[in-house]
């Protein structure tokens, strides 16, 4: 098998080889960044060409890979048809270019897709909760509700400033926050 490669590989012209050995390296690179991050959710960030909010440019190590890899093998592909060296580096790039950009679209569309899991318990308030566990009058400890929180029913810490405890199943208005996770409630009028 190694003499069948190395016979193939020694019978290819030197532009051939650029271009075939572009391709194949960036391409073995490329499918190795989209196994990780499909697989295993890693990213390799980027330079901020576009979209500063997931992390992921246009020029980034994956974006950079693609463009390489439609070079490669569109210079490949070029030169077997025949073309001049000129024409098919420009054709080359402009196709690199473009899988660059498809590559950036559609790992901005993963992107979106993903979600971290974190809750903000700021998203609560103005939601109704039901009391689960008695909340004691003047802001004491130890009171818990069930609130809809990002489309997930949450049990939270809770408070409120009123002067009689609120039973379990009692329907309450969430107010305010106290800290990242304690929410403060009023019973409902």
């Amino acid at each position: 098998m190694v003499h069948f490669i190395q016979s193939w590989w020694d019978a290819l012209n030197f532009d051939l080889q650029i271009f075939y050995g572009i391709a194949i390296v960036s391409l073995i690179v490329l499918s190795f960044q989209m196994i990780l991050t499909l697989f295993f959710g890693m990213d390799d960030g980027g330079f901020e060409i576009a979209d500063h909010d997931s992390g992921m440019g246009v020029f980034s190590v994956r974006g950079i890979t693609a463009f390489f890899t439609g070079f490669g093998w569109t210079g490949v592909i070029c030169t077997r048809r025949g073309l001049d060296l000129i024409p098919t580096v420009a054709i080359a790039f402009v196709v690199g270019f473009g899988l660059m950009l498809i590559i950036y679209q559609m790992m901005r569309s993963f992107m979106r897709l993903q979600s971290n899991g974190k809750l903000d318990y700021s998203n609560a308030v103005g939601q109704i909760a039901t009391v689960y566990l008695t909340i004691s009058p003047v802001q004491r400890a130890g009171g818990q509700v069930e609130v809809m929180i990002q489309g997930r029913l949450v049990t939270a810490e809770a408070l409120q400033k009123g002067s009689q405890p609120l039973a379990p199943g009692t329907k309450v208005k969430v107010v305010n926050t106290i800290g990242a996770t304690t929410l403060v409630v009023e019973p409902l009028d």
